[in-house]
């Protein structure tokens, strides 16, 4: 995995708060979108990566970080 993939539902604020991070330090994400409308949250895919079901998530080749602060000061870190 070369790009992150970053798994958000555009109403999210939280999403957007990640997405708003990505683009002020130019880290390039690829996203997965994922509709909170239609209980798409509550499979398994993302069951995976964040036992508590919310977005965002971020899956990087450290793992997966499933806060939108730690995601930020994971931008900070790169």
């Amino acid at each position: 995995m070369g790009v992150p993939v970053r798994h958000d539902y555009w109403r999210s604020s939280a999403s957007y708060r990640v997405r708003i991070g990505a683009g002020l330090k130019g880290v390039a994400l690829e996203t997965v979108s994922v509709d909170l409308r239609t209980d798409a949250h509550l499979s398994g895919a993302l069951d995976a990566l964040n036992p508590q079901r919310l977005v965002p998530v971020l899956e990087s080749t450290k793992g997966a970080l499933a806060q939108s602060l730690a995601i930020l000061e994971y931008f900070d870190e790169l």
